[in-house]
């Protein structure tokens, strides 16, 4: 019993070839050497105890002996393991084994080729991984030179594709969003307020689709919107009053009110 694997619960069934093998069988011989089939499959080949078969098949003892096994017994061949087997099952279950063990190792290898690939880290530095299972094998370099190796590849592959660092940076802006000290302060150097102008610059990036909504640098952008004119409202200036508008006013102090006249 533990010697038997099971197997996927999809079983091939050839309706030509097993039509042509079973055209004298009963109805209830056909349930049975179905169900027979179906725990072949899972299991592997049968035990040969009839009690059990019996159990298999839902069947009773009487049944099975009179009715079902002498004209199932054909189908099945006892074996030096004590087991029965059939031959057509053997066979589909070994190609069954074969394209699982082909398909998991396919897949393995593509992982594998994935797992290969060099990432760079935010600091422009990377090691070079290894294939699991690749018959050749790096030869051990000092640390010195293994960082300066990782520099140099990481470097060229900058020169050759100079937009793929930045594009790896590009971001969103956070829907809570505000200025800093410094970005507010950069605001009100140029007669910007920096509080309205923050809730226009956020409200609009916000609603940008991607990808012009991601920004690799969103203090630069913001430089920039500060820097626009349109828009923008300078913050309003108080200033002390000329010696002229206070001879106007005084003036009109001296003037009664009409209404009272």
């Amino acid at each position: 019993m533990s010697a038997r694997k099971k197997s996927d619960t999809w079983m091939p069934i050839f309706i030509g070839d097993y039509l042509a093998d079973t055209m004298r069988l009963s109805t209830i011989q056909h349930g049975a050497y179905l169900l027979l089939l179906m725990e072949y499959w899972r299991q592997g080949p049968l035990v040969d105890d009839m009690d059990e078969l019996c159990a298999v098949c839902r069947t009773d003892r009487k049944t099975w002996d009179k009715t079902i096994w002498p004209s199932l017994s054909r189908f099945f061949e006892k074996k030096d393991d004590g087991l029965l087997h059939q031959k057509r099952a053997d066979n589909e279950r070994a190609n069954a084994a074969e394209k699982k063990v082909k398909r998991s190792e396919a897949a393995n290898a593509r992982w594998g080729k994935k797992e290969c690939k060099d990432d760079a880290n935010a600091s422009g530095m990377h090691e070079q991984s290894t294939c699991k299972g690749d018959d050749t094998q790096s030869s051990p370099l000092p640390s010195s030179l293994r960082s300066e190796t990782s520099l140099t590849s990481f470097e060229s592959e900058r020169a050759q594709n100079p937009k793929s660092e930045k594009s790896k940076r590009a971001c969103r802006l956070p829907a809570d969003w505000r200025p800093s000290p410094e970005m507010a302060e950069f605001a009100r150097s140029n007669g910007v307020d920096p509080e309205r102008t923050a809730a226009v610059f956020r409200d609009y990036w916000v609603g940008v689709p991607d990808p012009k909504g991601r920004k690799a640098d969103w203090n630069a952008t913001w430089r920039n919107w500060v820097r626009r004119e349109d828009g923008m409202q300078p913050i309003p200036q108080r200033t002390a009053p000329s010696e002229r508008r206070i001879a106007v006013n005084a003036a009109w102090a001296g003037v009664p009110d009409i209404e009272g006249v």
